[in-house]
C-alpha cells in the first residue's frame, strides 16, 4: 500500500507596520498537490520542476489580520494543506541562481527521514513542553505556538514516543516556493515533521534522546532564521509561516 502524506494546516501570517496590498505566491514541487486553501483561490497547474500555484493578493491591516482581495474575506492568516503524490518524478526545484552553491538538504515530503543525527526522540508527556520552547526559539509568538501545538497535539498523543526535526528553511522553499510581493524584511517558515517510535526501536535513538535534552535554540541554526531582534521588530514587515507533517 503506498501511503499519502499530508501537509497539514500550513498557516502564512503577513504582518506590516502600515497597511499595504500585498500578493503571496505560494507553489509546490511535484511531490505533492493542494488539497485546501483558504480563502480559496484557484490552484494553477504549471510545468517544470513545479507542480501546482496559487495567488492570494491581500491587504494587511494593522493588527495583524487582512483583506483578501479577491475574496473579499477577512482573515488572521491564509491556510493550505496538501496531500503528497506516491508517483512524483525525481525533480526539484533549481538554485535561485548559478552562484547559489551552498549545501542545503533536499527536503522530499515523499521520501522524508529521520536519524539521529537530526532529530530528537522525546516521550509524549515531554512533547508539548519542549514544542512550546523550540517554537518560541524559533519566533513563534504565544498565538502561533498555541495554535501549531494544538493543531497537532491530537495526532502526537496517538503514540507513546515520536521522532521529530524541523527542516531547514531553504530546502522546504525549494519544495514549496513561497513569494510574497512587496518582499518582506523578514521570513521565518517553521516546518515540523514527525513520526511514531515504537518502544523496542528507542535503543537505536540514544543520540536523538540526548539532543532532546539539549537546549532548544540550537534548532535556530538547523532552520535558518533571522536574529530576534528583527523576528520581533514591529517596524519590520514580516512574513511568518508554520505547519508540519506526520510521516507514516
Amino acid at each position: 500500500m503506498v501511503l499519502r502524506l499530508k501537509g497539514g494546516k500550513p498557516v502564512i501570517y503577513l504582518r506590516s507596520p502600515v497597511e499595504i496590498d500585498a500578493s503571496v505566491r505560494l507553489s509546490l514541487i511535484h511531490d505533492w498537490r493542494f488539497s485546501v486553501v483558504y480563502p480559496v483561490v484557484p490552484t494553477k497547474r504549471t510545468s517544470g520542476s513545479i507542480h501546482e500555484t496559487i495567488l492570494w493578493n491581500v491587504r494587511t491591516h494593522s493588527d495583524g489580520t487582512m483583506t483578501e482581495t479577491n475574496t473579499g474575506l477577512d482573515v488572521s492568516y491564509l491556510f493550505w494543506e496538501a496531500l503528497t503524490i506516491p508517483s512524483a518524478p525525481l525533480e526539484l526545484t533549481p538554485p535561485s541562481s548559478p552562484s547559489d552553491i551552498a549545501p542545503v538538504e533536499i527536503f522530499r515530503p515523499m521520501s522524508c527521514s529521520f536519524d539521529n543525527l537530526d532529530s530528537v526522540v522525546l516521550g509524549v508527556p515531554k512533547i508539548t513542553p519542549y514544542l512550546d520552547r523550540a517554537l518560541k526559539a524559533l519566533g513563534l509568538d504565544i498565538e502561533a505556538r498555541t495554535s501549531f501545538i494544538t493543531y497537532w497535539l491530537p495526532d502526537l498523543l496517538k503514540h507513546e514516543h515520536v521522532a521529530l526535526r524541523f527542516v531547514p528553511q531553504a530546502a522546504y522553499g525549494r519544495a514549496a516556493p513561497m513569494d510574497v510581493n512587496p518582499i518582506p524584511d523578514v521570513v521565518t517558515r517553521v516546518f515540523m515533521v514527525f513520526r511514531k517510535v515504537a518502544s523496542d526501536e528507542l535503543d537505536r535513538w540514544h543520540g536523538a534522546r540526548q539532543r532532546a535534552l539539549e537546549d532548544v535554540d540550537f534548532w535556530r541554526d538547523v532552520v535558518g532564521v533571522e536574529p530576534r531582534e528583527r523576528q520581533e521588530d514591529s517596524e519590520l514587515f514580516r512574513v511568518l509561516e508554520w505547519g508540519g507533517m506526520e510521516v507514516v
